[in-house]
């Protein structure tokens, strides 16, 4: 029988490609003045950055193991006879460590994996290993080839402002503070789990070309790239332009982060995923 796959939210894979390929994924919740809402189905990254912008509370919450659970025991019941569950950084959320708790619970093999990326650094890898699996790859075989394009790919990401990562506590005071006293954008990545900053950098502008020269040297020919935003539609798809114009890749996707990616790095954020085809 097929291998399942089980993700969480912040994959942020097309609602398309999940349905196809029979994937599991597992909502995080945004808590937004007090009220709890699911990322995918209650609340909206643009209400988020409405909500940002006018300084309200907004904060994140991992799901909890019932979920995961009830996603196990949904696969199980549709054949699956083991389980591959991917998800976020464990450095950014708990919903690894619910995941893994979660599968203790169930009577059938399951391998639980820490991305150590978010959003399409994640996304890439559980397409990946889901066309494995139903093309008859067998349990380990998928959840190698996950860990393996997780483990390779990156992501760079441009934020306005310092602010949200530091109000989420994702970077400390420190290094929001010296940004912004020095007027500088930055560029910001994940080393080891964890967004660090990579460049302050002038300008806007300067910032977004030195993106792209950044992704276009990590880039090979047979690379996956996705572009996401937070509210920044327009640039967003001014970046894949430039990309796919600069390393010739033509299937260069664009889409908004959810709502738990939107809460931390604010409106008019922009990321470049790079993974590489293993």
């Amino acid at each position: 029988m097929p291998v399942g796959i089980v993700t969480d939210s912040t994959a942020y894979m097309p609602e398309s490609v999940v349905t196809e390929l029979g994937i599991e994924v597992v909502q995080l919740q945004v808590i937004s003045n007090g009220i709890a809402f699911n990322e995918v189905d209650g609340i909206t990254v643009d209400q988020v950055a409405l909500a940002l912008r006018a300084n309200k509370p907004v904060t994140t919450s991992r799901p909890n193991p019932e979920l995961f659970i009830a996603a196990y025991q949904r696969l199980i019941s549709n054949g699956a006879d083991a389980i591959v569950s991917a998800h976020l950084s464990s450095e950014l959320s708990g919903t690894y460590e619910s995941a893994l708790l979660a599968s203790r619970s169930v009577s059938c093999p399951i391998a639980v994996i820490d991305s150590r990326g978010i959003a399409m650094m994640l996304g890439f890898a559980v397409q990946a290993g889901a066309h494995l699996a139903k093309s008859g790859g067998d349990f380990a075989e998928v959840g190698d080839l996950v860990k393996r394009k997780c483990l390779g790919s990156s992501i760079l990401f441009y934020v306005d402002s310092l602010e949200f990562l530091e109000r989420g506590g994702r970077i400390n005071a420190v290094q929001a503070r010296m940004g912004t006293a020095l007027n500088m954008k930055p560029l910001l990545h994940m080393l080891n789990g964890k967004v660090e900053q990579r460049e302050l950098v002038r300008t806007r502008e300067k910032a977004l070309n030195r993106m792209i020269d950044l992704v276009c040297a990590a880039a090979r020919i047979k690379s996956e790239i996705a572009v996401h935003h937070v509210a920044a539609a327009s640039a967003a798809h001014d970046l894949a332009q430039q990309l796919q114009n600069r390393t010739g890749l033509k299937d260069i996707s664009v889409s908004p982060v959810g709502a738990v990616v939107g809460t931390h790095v604010g409106p008019g954020a922009l990321a470049i995923v790079v993974s590489p085809q293993v």
